[in-house]
């Protein structure tokens, strides 16, 4: 199993009810040969494991807004 190496979580509200809010995770994962993708789906920081399973991959430019500052290298991320 790949392992995580980091984790972003965000509050959004919800549609039509600007009051309450919903997490929305991004899950930076390390994979067998040391590169790494993110994933991200509805959910809090416990929910981790299975955002990194089960969620939505995302891109090398999306992924830099979530761990900016050289975090992540473009040649070893996987689409």
């Amino acid at each position: 199993m790949s392992s995580i190496i980091g984790i972003d979580e965000r509050w959004y509200p919800k549609p039509y009810d600007l009051v309450d809010r919903i997490p929305v995770t991004v899950v930076l994962v390390e994979g067998n040969v040391h590169d790494y993708t993110a994933h991200v789906g509805a959910g809090n920081k416990a929910d981790a494991e299975r955002i990194a399973r089960h969620g939505d991959k995302i891109s090398f430019e999306e992924a830099c807004c979530h761990f900016p500052g050289g975090q992540i290298e473009r040649d070893k991320y996987r689409y």
